[in-house]
């Protein structure tokens, strides 16, 4: 990420919970998120790649909260508050240790997401409980470490290769608000690579700033008319659960 961009989102964070930022279509699902989180986790929970580890923060004081980052992700700059270091793909956990893992906007950014699953269906007890969160419809970020996308078909043979059985799948968001989201979106990239190369397209600046609370405001209502068609969701929160016996 660039000094200019990363400069640019930390003066646009105040803004995240209006229509005024680029992400808001998508941000304002995180308290949801947050929520299915919470009443899901039971037990000993690990959060795979929990940055801050403001889930601590969320989740009930009675869980058993465990935050793992790896080192190279907290070496690109980004704030970490993990308890312990780690590779998601070679977990240093004890088998049938824990009750819960979150895998939120994770299984993405890793080279080998069904070795890494495989070693959450060994760290997690007979029953336990595995929480993931997928983007579908999202721009590429954290490159080059950003490999892939599911589509709900795709998770469930993914997880069923693991060992898994899926409870659920839901999805975040729907094809009016993640098409709306990614226009806002690279609206607002293609205004910050414009400052950062000096490009006459930087006189665009003021439209676009007009123009994305504008997406993301008709985005909004016109999601809410129309009925939901499964066609385009931003992402998919699945939970799924090793078996019992």
């Amino acid at each position: 990420m660039s000094q200019l961009r990363r400069r640019l989102m930390q003066w646009l964070r105040p803004l995240s919970g209006t229509p005024l930022h680029p992400q808001w279509l998508v941000l304002r699902h995180r308290a949801v998120n947050d929520a299915w989180v919470a009443r899901h986790a039971t037990g000993r929970v690990l959060d795979v790649g929990c940055g801050d580890a403001r889930l601590r923060r969320i989740l009930p004081p009675e869980l058993d909260y465990i935050g793992m980052d790896y080192p190279g992700t907290v070496a690109l700059g980004y704030e970490g508050a993990r308890d312990l270091y780690g590779d998601a793909q070679a977990m240093p956990l004890a088998a049938a240790s824990l009750d819960t893992v979150l895998l939120l906007d994770v299984l993405e950014h890793l080279p080998e997401p069904e070795r890494a699953l495989g070693e959450m269906a060994r760290v997690l007890r007979p029953g336990g409980r595995c929480l993931i969160h997928v983007p579908f419809y999202y721009p590429v970020h954290d490159a080059p470490h950003d490999y892939r996308r599911w589509t709900r078909f795709g998770l469930a043979a993914l997880l069923a290769g693991a060992g898994f059985e899926i409870a659920s799948v839901e999805e975040t968001a729907d094809g009016v608000e993640s098409a709306a989201g990614g226009l806002a979106m690279a609206l607002a990239a293609g205004a910050i690579e414009a400052l950062r190369a000096r490009h006459p397209a930087a006189l665009l600046l003021p439209f676009i700033l007009v123009a994305v609370p504008v997406v993301n405001v008709f985005a909004y209502f016109f999601g809410r008319m129309l009925p939901a068609t499964g066609l385009m969701p931003y992402g998919y929160r699945v939970l799924a659960a090793r078996p019992a016996s």
